[in-house]
């Protein structure tokens, strides 16, 4: 069983209670990838590469097909939230590396809460396997200790669980929800571990963490900015790295414009610097990720956020608490737990 707990970073292992399941279990820590934020890393988790190779850049991919930024976990646009598919986008093409699921020679199955089971992104983290939507967490794992109880041969099933990444936004990383939806998480784990009595090895871990991020952190852009007169596309990226498709001979006018507003809450960074860097992965950027990327990345120092927020609409993350997709260890930081 490979359990991903989104948003269960260690700095919420660390709240936890010494006699929690979860912490009892902790076999070590692990650095996830960059940015730190559920589309990066699930990718990864489902293809066994890194970002720099599969090309999911952040919340917010520029797909040079679309000419526009995408959700590719809800599969549209970011303007208008148009389906990828009416413009002509395949899945192939918004995640050029398949999924490893499928090729797996266990019996394998992935469990998605209910309302996610048949997303286009479900769909392909599965690897097309069968998938099961689920109400409550202890329906999933009742159904797991069923289907092992039954097998004639090795499983593998893959759990996702996004209620502690809920929690975490809108309330904040140290509020008592969270914490309490950690321990009802963790004596689930706990549930499922005694219920299968030896018969299968139980994987716990996150696709990041989250830092809390103050009112006087977060700051948004608008398209009225006099920044995007220099950009050839709206920014793409996440709330603490944004990626910049910049016109030739615009990037000391960029530069220069993020100096004059933040100092040095955000770095600038070429994509060049940032393949040096191996920000994104080991070895070179495939070409794919290179398009997507643009030509200048803005990573937030620690706890700043900047949101672009399309011109005729309050987006929702205007009321988050906390954040992910940078480099602190608050986000990087993740547990792995073995039961």
């Amino acid at each position: 069983m490979f359990i991903l707990a989104d948003g269960l970073g260690m700095n919420l292992i660390e709240r936890l209670p010494a006699s929690c399941f979860l912490v009892a279990q902790l076999a070590g820590e692990l650095r996830t990838v960059f940015p730190s934020t559920s589309s990066v890393a699930l990718t990864s988790l489902a293809t066994g590469t890194w970002p720099n190779q599969h090309g999911v850049t952040g919340q917010w991919t520029h797909l040079p097909e679309a000419e526009a930024a995408a959700a590719l976990l809800q599969f549209a646009t970011r303007a208008g939230g148009r389906p990828l598919s009416a413009l002509g986008v395949t899945v192939g093409q918004a995640f050029p590396v398949p999924s490893i699921l499928g090729a797996l020679r266990h019996d394998t199955a992935a469990f998605f809460p209910a309302l996610l089971v048949n997303s286009v992104a479900s769909v392909y983290f599965s690897g097309e396997r069968p998938r099961t939507g689920y109400r409550t967490l202890a329906e999933a794992f009742d159904a797991i200790v069923e289907r092992i109880a039954n097998a004639d041969g090795p499983t593998y099933s893959y759990v996702y669980v996004p209620q502690i990444d809920l929690e975490a936004h809108y309330c904040g990383v140290s509020h008592p929800l969270v914490t309490s939806a950690a321990i009802e998480f963790s004596r689930e784990v706990e549930r499922l571990a005694h219920a299968l009595h030896g018969r299968g090895r139980i994987v716990v871990t996150a696709d990041h963490g989250l830092l809390d991020t103050p009112m006087t952190a977060r700051h948004y852009l608008r398209p009225s900015a006099g920044l995007f007169e220099a950009l050839r596309f709206p920014p793409s990226g996440d709330s603490r790295v944004l990626y910049l498709h910049v016109r030739p001979g615009g990037e000391d006018r960029v530069r220069a414009w993020f100096q004059h507003h933040y100092g040095g809450r955000f770095l600038v960074l070429t994509r060049e610097e940032a393949e040096r860097l191996e920000l994104f992965g080991p070895g070179p950027l495939g070409q794919q990720t290179r398009q997507r990327l643009g030509d200048l990345i803005v990573l937030s120092t620690g706890v700043e956020t900047l949101e672009y927020l399309p011109a005729g609409r309050l987006d929702r993350l205007t009321a988050v608490v906390s954040h992910h997709s940078g480099l602190t260890p608050e986000e990087m930081r993740v547990p792995l737990v073995l039961a």
